[in-house]
């Protein structure tokens, strides 16, 4: 409040004082921030529910797709790990139901998209088919990836040993020939070494087929 003005937007009341701009009773008054609103929790549906196994008598992951991300709510498609091949169970309400598989030999590439809580991760094999397991716990997701690289390089290494030659085994070289051994024979008997009836003997041992 002042007796005169003191600037620009000042305004002067039926009291004849003159007050700041704030004050005027047409002035808008400043909100205060609104709270941002915190980030609503993902709905359970955007997850899909997995358990880890021994990859005998369980599969070493079996997923159920989350019925967001799968698009099917009655009939989420079920995605199993094994320690040989992943596999995808189809369940329609309409079609016939079924299981499609990529053995690990066939992955072309392993791909896990993050997200923020989910994550996917996608098998493509080497013809072009994928399986992708949508909306995996982002706790399982690093952990499945591996599972998966290790299956993939066993697979590949067992196939590689399996393709390589045979190892060649190491040359057999002839003894010394019957008629080597029998020149020698000779001589000890012509020097006296063997008498003529050890000769024979010898002489028939130096003959017979090896067994």
């Amino acid at each position: 409040m002042s007796d005169t003005s003191q600037g620009p937007g000042w305004w002067q009341a039926s009291d004849g004082k003159w007050y700041a701009p704030e004050l005027h009773p047409q002035a808008q008054q400043v909100q205060a921030p609104q709270p941002v609103p915190a980030e609503e929790p993902e709905g359970s549906d955007e997850a899909g529910e997995g358990h880890f196994g021994d990859g005998i008598a369980a599969p070493l992951y079996e997923f159920q797709a989350s019925k967001l991300k799968s698009g099917r709510w009655f009939s989420p498609n079920v995605i199993r790990v094994w320690p040989d091949r992943i596999e995808e169970y189809e369940h329609h309400a309409v079609r016939k139901k079924g299981t499609q598989a990529i053995n690990y030999y066939q992955v072309a590439q392993v791909r896990l998209d993050r997200g923020i809580r989910w994550s996917n991760v996608t098998v493509e094999s080497t013809g072009g088919h994928t399986i992708t397991l949508k909306g995996v716990p982002k706790a399982d997701g690093e952990r499945v990836k591996g599972l998966i690289d290790e299956a993939v390089h066993a697979a590949r290494t067992g196939a590689m040993q399996a393709a390589a030659p045979p190892p060649q085994a190491a040359p057999v070289y002839p003894q010394a020939s019957v008629a080597d051994e029998l020149i020698k024979l000779a001589q000890l008997r012509d020097s006296g070494v063997l008498s003529p009836e050890e000769f024979e003997v010898q002489k028939a041992r130096a003959m017979q087929p090896p067994t």
